[in-house]
């Protein structure tokens, strides 16, 4: 894999990167990775992506990691000797939008066992975990999936995810590679509240929690176990440390990032299903850096088990985290990218929702998670 950094976040710089990589015949697939703060935008970037022979699959996130280095602003161009088998489905967030229809018809000539699937999706997108549903119940546990939501900390919708076609919204973006791998997900949350239910929940917005209204039962419950105030502090200042967690049988709960409030419900980050089981959750930065640390050891284990005797061969780490683990940690978020980095080149990126498998169990899309991937060059 061939791994190509432009700190300034130039479109000039994006084209003169892309163009070498064209002509490289070792390149048979190019996955890009860039900054919001790139301000990259259709009119800037559309006639370079669109003019690129090679499959090209990738998404703008608030930041993106290269080495140890966390990069706010920049593009990481990487260049993958497979030739991907890369499809884009658009408008994922359509009330009639038949996703079943639609992913039953990708990959049928493919053989997608042993193989890695990237995909990248627009984290507004509000249909994110049936997509998931959608891909597992179709694909299963065949591959190894790795990826995550792209967007804006902002928190506005915006064309985020980028492919041959162009710079798109509300899309996902999957490709499909001849490339062996090793998947850890682990994040350290920590149940602090008992079980509750999800009453009534209109996929990503929660509306109410044991027949309350969802805002006033988690207000309640978050400023009576931290003494802190949602309205002297503001919402997200607060809720950044006091995520809820979907509870899945024998497995690490599935953590969701309430990012706002709309009158009496809660906006989340990727779906929360009716009648579900929910707790609050909490950590620190211990906690935190243990998760990333499982999230490795889980990834080597997983490797080896994927390559066997050929586990020596050059390796490069796949590092996807959600961006507000980074907002939690602060500076301690430099000792988590430390503890991913092993003797393996590093690039990855800080996402809005994580989508990873875990082992030979579930395909999910996560929030506040580390998803480490090894990837066999």
């Amino acid at each position: 894999m061939k791994l190509l950094v432009d700190r300034k976040g130039t479109v000039e710089t994006f084209k003169e990167l892309i163009a070498g990589l064209e002509k490289d015949p070792d390149v048979g697939t190019i996955i890009i990775l860039a900054c919001d703060d790139n301000e990259f935008a259709a009119e800037k970037i559309d006639h370079i992506l669109q003019n690129i022979k090679k499959p090209v699959l990738g998404a703008i996130f608030p930041m993106i990691l290269f080495e140890k280095e966390s990069l706010q602003k920049g593009t990481i161009i990487a260049g993958i000797k497979d030739s991907m088998d890369v499809h884009v489905i658009k408008e994922v967030s359509a009330d009639d939008k038949d996703l079943d229809k639609e992913v039953s018809q990708l990959y049928t000539d493919n053989s997608l066992i042993d193989k890695t699937m990237f995909v990248f999706v627009d984290g507004f997108s509000k249909n994110i975990s049936l997509l998931n549903e959608t891909m597992f119940n179709y694909w299963g546990l065949q591959p190894n999936y790795v990826g995550g939501g792209a967007g804006s900390l902002s928190f506005i919708q915006k064309p985020c995810i980028m492919t041959n076609q162009g710079l798109l919204s509300d899309a996902v973006v999957f490709g499909l590679g001849d490339i062996k791998s090793g998947i850890g997900v682990a994040h350290g949350w920590k149940t602090i509240s008992d079980q509750l239910k999800v009453t009534d929940a209109d996929r990503n917005v929660i509306k109410s929690i044991n027949y309350r209204p969802a805002v006033a039962v988690y207000k309640e419950i978050v400023e009576e176990l931290s003494g802190r105030s949602f309205s002297r502090e503001g919402f997200f200042e607060v809720s950044k440390g006091y995520p809820i967690g979907i509870m899945r049988m024998a497995e690490e709960v599935i953590v969701r990032d309430p990012i706002a409030v709309d009158g009496d419900t809660l906006i989340c980050i990727g779906e929360v299903p009716l009648n579900s089981t929910i707790t609050i959750l909490n950590g620190d930065t211990s906690s935190l850096l243990m998760g990333a640390e499982t999230a490795k050891k889980l990834a080597g284990e997983s490797y080896f088990e994927s390559c066997g005797e050929n586990n020596h061969q050059q390796t490069t780490t796949f590092f996807i985290d959600c961006i507000s683990r980074v907002l939690f940690l602060g500076d301690a978020f430099n000792r988590e990218v430390e503890i991913v980095k092993q003797e393996f080149p590093l690039f990855g990126a800080l996402t809005i929702g994580e989508i990873a498998n875990t082992g030979n169990h579930f395909l999910e899309f996560y929030n506040k998670t580390s998803v480490v991937c090894l990837l066999e060059d």
